[in-house]
């Protein structure tokens, strides 16, 4: 039988727009159950499908606008026409990043994957900028910190709260706090998270909180590593607020009358 044939005989059902239903998506537990919009599909085709918002959505705070976050659907309840979610990811906007790297300053980046205390793994995405540039092992040593702080995070709590660590930059001002002793920053940043793998029967359980334990990290430094005294950094100065120009002073010049001179009064008066 030739290829014509075959595809003659293999005909797809064609499904149109009066098939298929609206469903209303909604975020996961620890976002509440959030409405965060709506899918029109099959059911059968709906589960797998991504969702993305952005935080502000959630904390309506204009500094959340730039983190967008992932949902994927995993199942659907035909009852009530609902899509049921499970936080996949989030990453941070282009012009975001962008915005960090400045001239002259040393860029230092991570991807690390970590499994939670529950079994979830992620792939995380982490970076770090300098004030000024940095010597390589200065920047090998900000990388360990930056994975050693992630991993105790990761091995402390479930990947609810470890999501919650992500997306309110409690890990991005733990790694700053210990990194600034080897270099000062001027930015750290979890730019990105992927979900992985889910262990079996994995699922939301609950809300966490904003309160997160003070991480201590343990690394060995060398005296490369080491600032001197000679080149430490006044962090202060270069973070002075810039001033604008302000207009330079006018200075009045003197009035350069021609006084009349005693010699012109006499011969006026002879």
């Amino acid at each position: 039988m030739s290829s014509r044939a075959k595809k003659k005989k293999l005909k797809v059902k064609k499904v149109s727009f009066k098939d298929k239903d609206w469903w209303i998506v909604q975020s996961p537990k620890i976002f509440n159950y959030k409405e965060i919009g709506e899918i029109i599909g099959l059911e059968e085709n709906i589960v797998g499908r991504i969702m993305e918002n952005i935080l502000y959505d959630f904390t309506e705070k204009y500094s959340d606008i730039s983190l967008k976050l992932q949902f994927k659907v995993v199942s659907v309840n035909s009852e009530n026409h609902r899509a049921e979610t499970i936080f996949f990811g989030h990453q941070y906007t282009n012009d975001f990043i962008r915005s960090l790297i400045g001239r002259g300053n040393s860029k230092i980046q991570t991807i690390k994957n970590i499994i939670t205390k529950d079994g979830y793994l992620f792939r995380i995405t982490g970076i770090c900028t300098t004030i000024k540039r940095a010597r390589s092992s200065q920047i090998d040593l900000i990388r360990k910190i930056m994975d050693e702080v992630i991993r105790e995070f990761a091995l402390l709590y479930n990947h609810e709260k470890f999501i919650k660590a992500m997306i309110s930059k409690e890990i991005d001002h733990q790694i700053q706090r210990v990194a600034k002793t080897i270099y000062p920053l001027s930015n750290s940043v979890i730019s990105k998270s992927k979900l992985v793998s889910i262990p079996e029967g994995g699922e939301d359980k609950e809300v966490p909180d904003d309160e997160f334990d003070i991480v201590e990290v343990d690394v060995k430094r060398s005296r490369k590593s080491e600032i001197k005294r000679t080149e430490r950094i006044n962090v202060k100065k270069l973070w002075h607020p810039k001033t604008r120009p302000q207009p330079a002073k006018t200075v009045e010049k003197p009035d350069l009358k021609e006084e009349p001179s005693e010699e012109s009064d006499e011969s006026n008066t002879e």
